[in-house]
Order: structure tokens, then C-alpha cells, then sequence
């Protein structure tokens, strides 16, 4: 009976135990017209931290300068860590840059295993992993109930954006 119990106990204890898809991760995303907003998962739950640095004139949540929490439904849950998994983050570049004004721009921070790794894109012919990836947070973004908050979070994915080479700097200030 004592050894039934004791295996059992250690087959709960390796079932409950789920590997962890990452140690920290962020994402931060801009487009021209609509939002610029950074969005950090957390490894331990299903909960999500967002900041929304400008968004679009409108009368929904979110708002410009606004931090927020949520959380992920399993579905979601879910499908954030098969992208995780998927994904090879340690064979990515770090850079896909192509020279335009326009259109969206976006950050991914990981930090998994022994990768410590930003990945900038704004580009049309970035990896369509990314890409997919990408768009689904941004989706997801959009379904989430947010409830303000007053704390601040820490962005890696924003920090590290990059400065419009100086070309482009310049023609903007001509308009």
C-alpha cells in the first residue's frame, strides 16, 4: 500500500510538472495608425502585463500612457506556448530591417534556457514564424478584458527599438 502511494505521488508530482516555454518574455509593437503598445507574459501564470504607450483617438480601453493587467484564457494560454516552443529563437537574426516609413513595427525579448535574445522587425520578409507570432499577440491584444493598474513594468522588447537611420531622420524633418 505505502509503495502504491508513493508512486503515485511521484506520478502527480511529474504530471503537474509542466516545462516552462520561457524565463521572461516581452513584445512591444507599433504600427502607423492605430497603437504602439509593449505586452509582457509571465512564465508562471496566465497572467499579462500591458502598457499601452498611444493608441488611436477612440473610447475603449486602451488608453494612451496607461498601464493595464490580464489574463489569458487556456486557449490563448495555449497557443502562446506552441508559438514558444515552436519557434527557434536561437537561429533567428536579431535584425529584419527593411528602409520604410510606414506600416508596423515590432520587438520580441526572450529569455529561455541559455538565450538571452531581442528580435526587431520591420520588414516585410521577416520569417513568417515571427510574423504569424506577431500578429496573434496582436489579436490577442484586442480580446483582452484589461483592468488598470498603477504599477509600471519593464520592457526589454522597448528598450532595445531601434533609431531610424539618419537618412530617414532626415527626410521627415523636410516635410
Amino acid at each position: 500500500m505505502k509503495n502504491k502511494a508513493l508512486f503515485l505521488s511521484i506520478l502527480f508530482l511529474f504530471l503537474g510538472c509542466k516545462k516552462q516555454e520561457f524565463d521572461d518574455f516581452d513584445f512591444s509593437y507599433s504600427n502607423t495608425f492605430e497603437t504602439d503598445f509593449s505586452i509582457k507574459f509571465s512564465s508562471k501564470n496566465d497572467s499579462i502585463f500591458l502598457y499601452e504607450n498611444w493608441a488611436a483617438e477612440n473610447k475603449q480601453l486602451p488608453r494612451n500612457k496607461t498601464s493595464y493587467l490580464s489574463t489569458l484564457n487556456e486557449k490563448q494560454r495555449s497557443k502562446l506556448e506552441s508559438f514558444m516552443s515552436n519557434i527557434d529563437f536561437k537561429s533567428l537574426d536579431t535584425l529584419y530591417f527593411e528602409k520604410y516609413q510606414d506600416g508596423e513595427y515590432y520587438s520580441f525579448y526572450i529569455r529561455k534556457d541559455k538565450i538571452r535574445k531581442t528580435i526587431k522587425v520591420h520588414s516585410y520578409n521577416a520569417p513568417k514564424s515571427l510574423s504569424n507570432f506577431a500578429h496573434w499577440i496582436y489579436e490577442t491584444k484586442k480580446s483582452l478584458k484589461l483592468k488598470e493598474t498603477q504599477k509600471s513594468f519593464e520592457f526589454k522588447s522597448k528598450k532595445n527599438y531601434p533609431k531610424l537611420p539618419p537618412a530617414i531622420n532626415q527626410e521627415s524633418s523636410k516635410q
